[in-house]
């Protein structure tokens, strides 16, 4: 698996961690959550205005980013992807909650 040469040193930091996690590596899952936890969170939080939701959304991101690892791009930033799944699911939950 090729990396984009002109990632930052944490990018690279990252891919590292995923290519471990995506070869089943429990200890590389739990680094890229401990480094994007509450950014994720705090994001979240500014878009649904509540704290649970947004403890419930961080979980669903982090479930799902974990899930389709295989799906990320090297090419670009893991924290990209991993906020744009989160902005999604906040989207989602507010759309469905504004049904």
């Amino acid at each position: 698996m090729e990396i984009y040469p002109n990632l930052s040193g944490n990018e690279r930091l990252d891919n590292e961690f995923v290519i471990a996690a995506h070869s089943g590596v429990e200890e590389a899952f739990n680094q890229l959550m401990n480094r994007y936890k509450f950014a994720i969170y705090f994001m979240l939080l500014k878009m649904v205005t509540n704290r649970t939701e947004a403890e419930n959304l961080t979980i669903e991101t982090f479930g799902k980013a974990f899930s389709e690892i295989s799906q990320y791009n090297h090419h670009a930033a893991f924290s990209t992807w991993l906020f744009r799944i989160a902005y999604n699911k906040a989207i989602d939950h507010l759309q469905n909650r504004a049904l």
